[in-house]
């Protein structure tokens, strides 16, 4: 006799299977045993001894745990997480995060907390068929990628956003959303919320895309409404452990300043502090301020041979901080003398202090020997006042200390470092001072200081031994002051003059190390 092995219609939520697709069985030819034949003869595109038998075809379902979302935006939200779950785990796209963050702002319209579960499970047609809804009774085994992001507002509200993809087993998977408010939102605060989850939703997409992100500047967070977030995406690493990118960002009214942590994949972290002003209300920064220290970040990392990805990470994140008082509208022109004066001598840019650090990766065979890279960047402001006279004193100052080694492979991968390399260690400094002393409106003084220093050693190893060491050692230093210059000015025209003659010194903040 002939059994046909037909297939089924089943619910729209049944997904076709991936990967090891399992087909529908063929026609199966069952013939009686002859007086020759000791079993049964089944014939499916071949002859075999044994009795005949095939698995049952397998297909995947997928399914929401909450089916009626409360309200547009919870139920916009739900369908992206079913879509998406579906989308990444046929392998048709990278895990995607923005079409939810998107949302956030209209369901943080709508409700205070929301939580759905999206699942996409592998079974047979036949269990389908009697249920095409995912089991979301079974545990979920292991987390994959996730996002958190939690937010607090200047009223002292708090929002906590979660994303999770966890796996089931093997070939099982979900897709979890929860968001949470702790206080009440304003109309002001919602629409602010969202602009930020959305851009941080690209960012993420980003990630899960290329294994890195960038701010791209912190102008689109409303800091009058906004007073923080941090932010974390994870992904596995393909050796058995998870690795991660985070911001965290704040603002503190009391101290005037906002701070940025960051750090990436590969173990690079960035510590940023800046004030909310610069000295001057109408003080101006032109974007070559931040040249000369982004020439810092990228002559340490090209030493250090630094991951292209790590560079960009970093460098974004220095200028991130700053994009708010580059090319800012043209401020009010200065009520006085000396305030013209002083809008002249600031170099533009807030004070802060900034740190970047690269992950400590030891040499097995020498355990003290590291590379490791610690660059430090400040700008300082101080004012004096005695009697009538003033003084203002800015200092602009960076300090590097950079190991790396040449020749070896890999430290991080045991059997293939190369026993003949070169370990260099690298420390430098410079800093400039620009000084300014006044009487009432009055220049009296203006001096500009340069300094360099620094010492690089080169030590060669044959075979772990060290064979050779040589030491490089550098200063410089330069001193302008032009009183004289001042002195032929008059009261009124002042402001233009400190502002030429300190041209050189903001472009060119650092003397040359060479």
């Amino acid at each position: 006799m002939q059994v046909t092995a037909a297939s089924t219609l089943l619910s729209p939520l049944i997904a076709t299977t991936s990967g090891n697709k399992a087909k529908e069985p063929p026609i199966a030819e069952f013939a009686p045993a002859t007086n020759n034949s000791t079993a049964d003869k089944v014939t499916l595109g071949q002859t075999q001894d044994s009795a005949g038998s095939y698995d049952l075809a397998s297909v995947y379902i997928s399914g929401l745990r909450d089916n009626k979302p409360r309200g547009q935006a919870a139920s916009a939200i739900s369908q992206n997480l079913l879509s998406s779950l579906n989308s990444f785990g046929a392998g048709k796209s990278p895990f995607s995060i923005g079409g939810v963050f998107s949302q956030i702002g209209s369901l943080s319209r709508e409700t205070n907390e929301y939580k759905n579960e999206a699942r996409r499970m592998k079974v047979t047609q036949e269990m389908a068929v009697k249920s095409p809804v995912p089991n979301f009774d079974i545990r979920t085994s292991s987390n994959n990628q996730s996002v958190h992001l939690n937010i607090k507002t200047k009223d002292g509200d708090t929002i906590k956003i979660e994303l999770s993809n966890r796996n089931i087993g093997t070939e099982n998977s979900t897709l979890e959303f929860s968001f949470t408010v702790d206080g009440s939102l304003s109309e002001a605060e919602q629409k602010a919320l969202g602009e930020l989850a959305e851009k941080l939703g690209q960012m993420g997409d980003e990630f899960f895309r290329t294994d890195t992100t960038e701010l791209r500047d912190l102008k689109g967070i409303d800091t009058s409404v906004i007073s923080g977030f941090s932010f974390t995406l994870t992904r596995p690493d393909g050796k058995g452990d998870f690795v991660e990118q985070s911001y965290e960002f704040s603002v503190d009214e009391e101290k005037q300043t906002q701070t940025l942590r960051a750090s990436d994949v590969r173990g690079y972290s960035v510590d940023i502090t800046t004030n909310l002003n610069a000295l001057m209300e109408s003080s101006t920064a032109d974007v070559r301020m931040l040249e000369p220290y982004l020439k810092l970040i990228r002559e340490a990392t090209d030493d250090a041979d630094t991951n292209n990805k790590s560079r960009r990470f970093m460098l974004d994140a220095f200028e991130s901080m700053f994009a708010q008082f580059i090319n800012r509208p043209a401020p009010p022109e200065a009520e006085t003398a000396t305030d013209a004066t002083l809008a002249a001598f600031d170099s533009g840019l807030p004070d802060f202090t900034a740190t970047i650090r690269s992950k400590v990766i030891h040499n097995r065979e020498f355990y003290s020997q590291t590379s490791a890279l610690v660059l430090n960047l400040t700008q300082e402001t101080r004012i004096e006042t005695n009697a009538d006279t003033r003084l203002i004193k800015q200092e602009s100052r960076y300090e590097l200390s950079n190991n790396w080694f040449e020749g070896i492979l890999d430290l991080e991968s045991p059997g293939v470092t190369n026993p003949n390399y070169r370990y260099i260690t690298e420390h430098r400094e410079g800093n400039v001072s620009r000084i300014l002393s006044m009487s009432d409106d009055k220049v009296n003084n203006l001096l500009v200081e340069q300094n360099v220093s620094g010492t690089k050693e080169v030590s060669e190893f044959i075979n772990y031994k060290l064979v050779d060491k040589t030491t490089d050692e550098l200063t410089d230093h330069k001193l302008q002051q032009f009183s004289n210059l001042l002195a032929t000015l008059n009261d009124n025209k002042q402001y233009t003059a400190i502002n030429e003659l300190l041209k050189d010194s903001k472009n060119d903040v650092f003397l040359d190390y060479k």
